[in-house]
């Protein structure tokens, strides 16, 4: 057999093959070809700039949090004082004095 009988076999062979996966295709015996994805390098390209994203919205959360944090002790530090005081003016003689006094002005119990 010469070259181009058999690139003419070749052909035929292939063209056969095609003219089979259109008939099925079109007698629906099988499903339609998958459509081609993404290239990899593009998959990967939008993955990374996503997790570049993730990773900065994690920062700016995390700095946010470190900020409510220290917010929150200093609140707690207040507080804790804030009752401290009270405790000193409510106790002794000058707290009962602040008490009656402010019965005698109708405030009630002060």
């Amino acid at each position: 057999m010469s070259e181009r009988d058999e690139r003419v076999e070749e052909l035929l062979q292939v063209n056969a093959r095609l003219a089979a996966e259109v008939r099925n295709l079109t007698l629906g015996s099988t499903d339609g070809p998958r459509p081609a994805g993404m290239p990899a390098s593009r998959r990967l390209a939008r993955l990374i700039g996503e997790r570049d994203e993730l990773l900065a919205e994690l920062y700016s959360a995390q700095s946010d949090l470190e900020l409510a944090e220290k917010h929150r002790s200093d609140l707690e530090r207040q507080n804790q004082a804030l009752a401290a005081e009270i405790a000193r003016l409510s106790t002794g003689l000058p707290g009962m004095l602040r008490r009656i006094r402010g019965r005698l002005r109708g405030g009630g119990s002060a």
